[in-house]
Parts: structure tokens; C-alpha cells; sequence
């Protein structure tokens, strides 16, 4: 009788010991995983910065900063997979792996607006930090910048130096190839609004820095949804080396209904 529940007893034990380090060891993974796939693994910031609708013809003062319903959604995308210890487990598990072990890895991580166009985005504090930049350069001066440096792989049509703030028609709106084997190429869509998801390596600032972009505010959310919901698939098929993706979403009509957009181009870093 003694035997049988001291049996049962080193039995539970060992069960539950060694559930604690496989759910330990899949923690450790996923979160080696999510580092590397954000930068996270030199640099402890990750800054979401989303674009500056504010500007001077609007306003007296020398700077100023307005943002878009869409955008600040898109940053909610963010925020939700990173406050999730970027794995799903029930919520009691994760936050016993959070303590044990997310304990040892303390990341800095908040929302910002890109500068006014009054000032520099060169002086942009957080450029030193990880970023997920969204918008496109009309509004969001930071991916601007990273245009002008030319390390970026895709360009949409609506920042493209000669359209300015027009809208094109669908017929004329495209993503364009920069740089590689493939310069030039232009990527269309007749029934599709297209969008960008890109992932670079910063090596001047020591950076990762992902830009999530579509031709209005809507396409650029659902665009970083993609990213909130495919980070782990992406993280398999590039580990942590650059890409660009060209991605071609149903017509959102401003809405916020995500569908899984179609891939229309891969490029590889």
C-alpha cells in the first residue's frame, strides 16, 4: 500500500518536472526566436514609429504631430504580439515562463510618431533603437530617410518623387524594385492593393528596422497585422536575414477586416 502511493507520488513528481522543462525549453525557443527576428538579440529597444500626419500648412507652430486611426491600430497589432511573450500558451504557463525566464531579458519597448517635416530626421532619437516603421515616406519622415539612404529594397508608387500627395489611379499604382538583380522590375495588380512588408539590417546603427506600408492607412494596417500574425512563418523561412515582400490585399474599403493577402514578390537579403 505504502509502495503504490509513493509510486504515484515520484510519479506526479517526475511528471510535473518534466512538463516544467519542456514547456522551459519550448519558452527558451520562442523567445530565442522572436530576438532574432526583431533584432532583439544585440539591441533591447524595439520602437514602433508610426507616421506624422501633422503639417505647417495646417498650423502655426514650428512642429506638431497627428496621427491616423489606422496607424495607431496597426500599432495595437504590435503591442498585442509583444505583450504576449510572442508564443501562445494558456496564461497561467506563460506567466510562469515570463518569470522564470523572460525575467533575464528586459526589453524597452514603446510607440512614437516620426518628426515633423521642420525638423531632421537624422536627429531622430530612437533611430539608435530596433524599429518597425509604418506608413510610407509622404507621411512618416523616418521611412523617408531610409529611402534617401537608399537601403531599402521596394518603393510603393505613391513614394515615388514625382507623385507627390496624389492618389494614382489603380491601373497606375505599382511597387517598384531598388536594387539587386531585379532593378527596376515594376509589380502590379488590377484588382489588388498593394503593400509592402520589408525587414532590413541597419549596419551603420547597429539596427533591425522592418517597414510595414500600403498606398492608404488601411492597406498599411493590415500590412502590419500580416507581420503581428506571420512573424513566426517568416522567421522560419528567413531566419534573421533581410527580405521584402510585396503583398496584394483585397480592397479593405477603410475597414478593419483582414484577409491573408496574396504574395506577389520575394526578395531575399
Amino acid at each position: 500500500m505504502l509502495l503504490d502511493i509513493a509510486t504515484n507520488v515520484i510519479a506526479n513528481i517526475v511528471f510535473w518536472l518534466g512538463l516544467g522543462f519542456a514547456v522551459t525549453a519550448l519558452a527558451r525557443l520562442a523567445q530565442r526566436r522572436f530576438r532574432r527576428f526583431f533584432g532583439l538579440y544585440m539591441n533591447q529597444q524595439l520602437i514602433v514609429c508610426l507616421s506624422n500626419l501633422w503639417t505647417t500648412a495646417t498650423s502655426s507652430r514650428p512642429r506638431g504631430y497627428s496621427i491616423s486611426l489606422h496607424e495607431l491600430r496597426a500599432s495595437e497589432a504590435i503591442t498585442r504580439l509583444f505583450g504576449s511573450a510572442s508564443f501562445r500558451l494558456p496564461d497561467l504557463v506563460r506567466g510562469l515562463v515570463d518569470a522564470i525566464y523572460l525575467g533575464r531579458h528586459r526589453y524597452e519597448f514603446r510607440n512614437t510618431v516620426s518628426p515633423s517635416p521642420s525638423d531632421d530626421p537624422k536627429h531622430f532619437s530612437d533611430l539608435s533603437g530596433n524599429l518597425i516603421v509604418v506608413g510610407a515616406a509622404p507621411r512618416n519622415s523616418i521611412r523617408r530617410l531610409y529611402l534617401q539612404e537608399n537601403l531599402v529594397s521596394l518603393r510603393i508608387s505613391n513614394e515615388h518623387p514625382d507623385v507627390g500627395d496624389h492618389q494614382l489611379p489603380l491601373e497606375m499604382r505599382f511597387v517598384e524594385v531598388l536594387n539587386g538583380a531585379d532593378l527596376g522590375q515594376l509589380v502590379t495588380s488590377d484588382t489588388l492593393d498593394l503593400a509592402v512588408v520589408e525587414k532590413i539590417r541597419d549596419t551603420v546603427r547597429g539596427t533591425t528596422v522592418m517597414f510595414c506600408l500600403g498606398r492608404r492607412g488601411d492597406t498599411t494596417w493590415a500590412a502590419t497585422e500580416y507581420l503581428a500574425r506571420n512573424w513566426r512563418s517568416l522567421q522560419r523561412e528567413f531566419d534573421d536575414r533581410p527580405f521584402a515582400l510585396c503583398l496584394g490585399f483585397r480592397d479593405l474599403g477603410y475597414e478593419y477586416c483582414y484577409h491573408p493577402p496574396r504574395r506577389l514578390l520575394t526578395l531575399r537579403g
